[in-house]
């Protein structure tokens, strides 16, 4: 779901794991993600993006409403206890529309032992060549599932809810499906939202950044009306762009991410926090 770049994901050698709020985060900046200071993937060599190698290249744009993806997937019976993660009751975070997965397996490696990351991807070839790499690279806290989550996503949650609590989730760069009738294909929808409401920890949250002003716009909209009373807006202005990023995230990007910061293009992100049972959201529409 993410466009590929020349540039890698970036990792901060400053990386500070969260302790306590998960949205204590830095001093806001602005909506063009830095660069200064930070070093290439630990996975150099990964062909990243939507490449398979000397395999061919994946198409960018998928129909999840075509059939072919509409079917649940079939877990194995003891999946996430066994075939997933080496410590399977860790906190977990879900990254949705994973592409080729070097995000996830670098979040993973700076979050070993601490979170297990679950990378879901709607294009079967790039979700099996993501697990692939996390098992050649040795890196046992990062898991991809082939699926769509607009369809399984409350099945995956259920079984890994058995293991350990949903620390947190991300939405990054999803096809923008530009034409009006075409915006029932975008990921973020109400179920999809009222799902990761559901199982989302007390102080748990869930990030969401694009390029594309409208989709951040339909995005954040669809997620404050699905999810009021649950999920709080970090922003109270729907026009304010420049949430700083969760601490976990805040020094591992994206392809995508890194392109835009090169090119100074403006990166729309919103962050939502899980509030306690009975607290007041405090972004009402008025």
């Amino acid at each position: 779901m993410r466009a590929s770049a020349r540039s890698l994901a970036l990792l901060c050698p400053l990386f500070c794991r969260p302790r306590g709020c998960p949205l204590l985060c830095a001093p806001d900046s602005p909506s063009i993600s830095p660069t200064a200071g930070a070093t290439r993937s630990r996975f150099g060599q990964h062909q990243g993006g939507r490449s398979l190698g000397k395999k061919k290249k994946i198409r960018h744009h998928v129909n999840p409403l075509k059939d072919v993806h509409m079917q649940p997937l079939d877990l194995p019976e003891r999946w996430p206890e066994e075939g997933a993660f080496t410590q399977p009751d860790l906190p977990l975070h879900v990254d949705i529309g994973c592409a080729r997965g070097l995000f996830c397996l670098d979040l993973a490696a700076e979050s070993s032992g601490s979170a297990n990351v679950l990378g879901l991807e709607i294009r079967s070839a790039l979700a099996e060549a993501a697990a692939e790499d996390a098992r050649r690279l040795g890196v046992a806290n990062a898991a991809f599932l082939p699926c769509n989550a607009n369809v399984n996503l409350e099945a995956v949650l259920l079984r890994a809810s058995r293991c350990g609590p949903l620390q947190s989730v991300s939405i990054q760069f999803p096809d923008p499906w530009f034409k009006a009738r075409h915006k029932k294909r975008r990921v973020v929808q109400p179920e999809l939202v009222e799902t990761i409401a559901r199982h989302l920890e007390p102080g748990g949250w869930l990030f969401f950044q694009t390029d594309v002003l409208d989709l951040a716009q339909d995005a954040r909209d669809t997620i404050r009306q699905a999810a009021a009373g649950t999920l709080r807006d970090a922003r109270e202005d729907p026009g304010d762009w420049a949430a700083p990023k969760p601490k976990p995230l805040a020094c591992v990007s994206t392809e995508r991410e890194r392109s835009c910061a090169e090119l100074q293009r403006p990166v729309y992100r919103a962050v939502f926090e899980k509030l306690p049972a009975g607290m007041p959201a405090g972004h009402e529409r008025r």
